[in-house]
């Protein structure tokens, strides 16, 4: 079996995130639209860390492990 990168939000990371998502899936179902999702990017740059974006909105920090 291959190896897995498994990808965890801290907690400030994702209370970020869940506030951002609301907002959006609120304002869209506000406008009769059916919600979009929300693609999440995560900068990995090591020794310094890991850090998740949307767009231009940084959430903040996540761990990064390489697991087998």
């Amino acid at each position: 079996m291959g190896a897995k990168l498994i990808i965890t939000l801290d907690e400030e990371a994702t209370q970020n995130y869940l506030g951002y998502a609301r907002k959006m899936v609120e304002a869209e179902v506000n406008e009769d639209c059916e919600p979009s999702g929300i693609t999440i990017s995560v900068s990995i740059c090591p020794p310094y860390g890991a850090t998740v974006f949307a767009g231009p909105t940084e959430f903040g920090e996540a761990d990064v492990v390489l697991k087998d």
